[in-house]
């Protein structure tokens, strides 16, 4: 009950509806990024587990780039599953009666952030290509951020296109606040995490240093200063 009282409790004052329905929801994210947290873990044990033995096999660069693509991709299709099932136990159902304000779901610094991860993921695998370092990483790390882009992509169009699971007002906003919180979770900078455990070679170690530090900074200050607040239109 504590994950949903974080919730209640930051906006109080605020309706969100049932309780159970907001509770059902949350654990539904909750377990998204629980899994994915999970996967991340083993990533970086795999990585390590390649350091420490010397191994430049290609087969390690594939496996932990499906790795983070998996990654990703779990929140999206747990996230969907377990909001089906929760859809389908509601009787009532409260629609929309103004269209998604893109603006509003997706904030200014999730785009920039969504921006500088990806255009730098770019810059870094074509960098790589250019200079011939290793041309077989660079082209399986762009594949990558091809599968990241297709995933958030899918993310983004499902955080502004579902229907709204609602059962009144209340729980309309707290969807709408879901939309915001699913979009902030889209733009996670998994190309960096990509890019560390694929492209850390010494001939791209200046550029991944870099891209690094500056998506590292635009990640915290999105994160913690975009608005999470019930800015999309709703009934009234």
């Amino acid at each position: 009950m504590g994950y949903v009282d974080s919730w209640t409790q930051r906006y109080r004052g605020v309706d969100l509806g049932p309780h159970g329905l907001l509770l059902g929801r949350l654990l539904v994210r909750r377990r998204a990024v629980h899994l994915g947290v999970g996967l991340v873990a083993v990533i970086l044990a795999l990585r390590i587990t390649q350091f420490l033995l010397g191994s430049t096999a290609l087969i390690w660069p594939m496996a932990l780039t499906a790795l983070v693509a998996l990654a990703a991709g779990i929140a999206l299709v747990v996230q969907r599953v377990g909001d089906a099932r929760v859809a389908a136990t509601q009787r009532e159902h409260v629609d929309r009666f103004e269209p998604v304000d893109f603006n509003a779901v997706v904030g200014r610094r999730t785009r920039v952030l969504l921006a500088v991860s990806y255009t730098g993921a770019a810059l870094l695998g074509f960098a790589a290509l250019l200079t011939r370092g290793d041309i077989q990483l660079a082209v399986v790390f762009l594949v990558g951020v091809a599968l990241l882009a297709a995933v958030t992509y899918a993310s983004l169009h499902g955080a502004l296109t579902r229907a709204p699971i609602a059962v009144d007002l209340g729980s309309l906003q707290a969807d709408d606040l879901l939309r915001v919180h699913d979009a902030r979770h889209a733009a996670v900078a998994y190309p960096v995490l990509l890019a560390l455990v694929t492209m850390s070679t010494s001939s791209s170690i200046w550029l991944l240093t870099v891209y690094t530090a500056v998506s590292a900074v635009i990640s915290v200050f999105a994160m913690a200063h975009e608005p999470l607040t019930p800015k999309v239109p709703v009934a009234r």
